[in-house]
């Protein structure tokens, strides 16, 4: 079987276009939007970290106009605002994770039993979490939380990771296709 050919410089750097126009963009307006609720509801913590994301996002739109201006260099600002957004993601996973909010939860606690009961009448089932006090719930929700930003962590390592690669990898190609549109050196 004959081994498949290099893709086309002009095509990888059309796709990088794209990915990195999409994604900084998504970015931008999901953590603005996350910033503003976040603010809202009084989580200024939330708000600042979804600002710095929302700043990753817009670093990477600003790569992908530099590469659209013809310089080599936008491929940096796109590695890096992977790398910076895996960074931001991960200390706030942490700080998460070394910080559960007791009092958040010791109050959702009625709100719970209450939506469980509605839940096991409608289904017509027997509610499992009656069986459980206080806190042996709080235990429930604290390991939901842990689990919840381990997981946003890991996941947060390996997208950010192979979307930092995805762009770093595609350099020597992106450096050809400028040189064929631009006829840079």
């Amino acid at each position: 079987m004959p081994a498949k050919p290099p893709p086309i410089p002009e095509l990888v750097y059309q796709r990088v276009m794209k990915v990195a126009r999409f994604d900084g963009h998504m970015i931008m307006w999901i953590a603005g939007i996350g910033a503003l609720l976040a603010a809202a509801g009084g989580n200024y913590t939330a708000a600042m970290v979804a600002c710095l994301v929302a700043g990753t996002g817009a670093m990477e739109i600003q790569g992908s106009q530099q590469l659209a201006r013809g310089d080599e260099m936008g491929v940096n600002w796109l590695v890096r605002a992977q790398l910076l957004l895996m960074f931001v993601i991960l200390a706030y996973a942490t700080w998460q994770l070394t910080h559960f909010n007791e009092e958040f939860y010791r109050e959702l606690i009625p709100q719970f039993r209450e939506y469980t009961e509605q839940a096991s009448r409608r289904y017509k089932v027997d509610n499992p979490y009656d069986a459980l006090d206080d806190a042996q719930l709080m235990l429930l929700f604290r390991m939901c939380h842990t689990l919840l930003y381990a997981t946003v962590g890991f996941v947060t390592c390996i997208y950010q990771g192979l979307m930092a690669r995805y762009y770093h990898k595609r350099r020597a190609a992106i450096a050809q296709a400028l040189d064929g549109l631009y006829g840079m050196e």
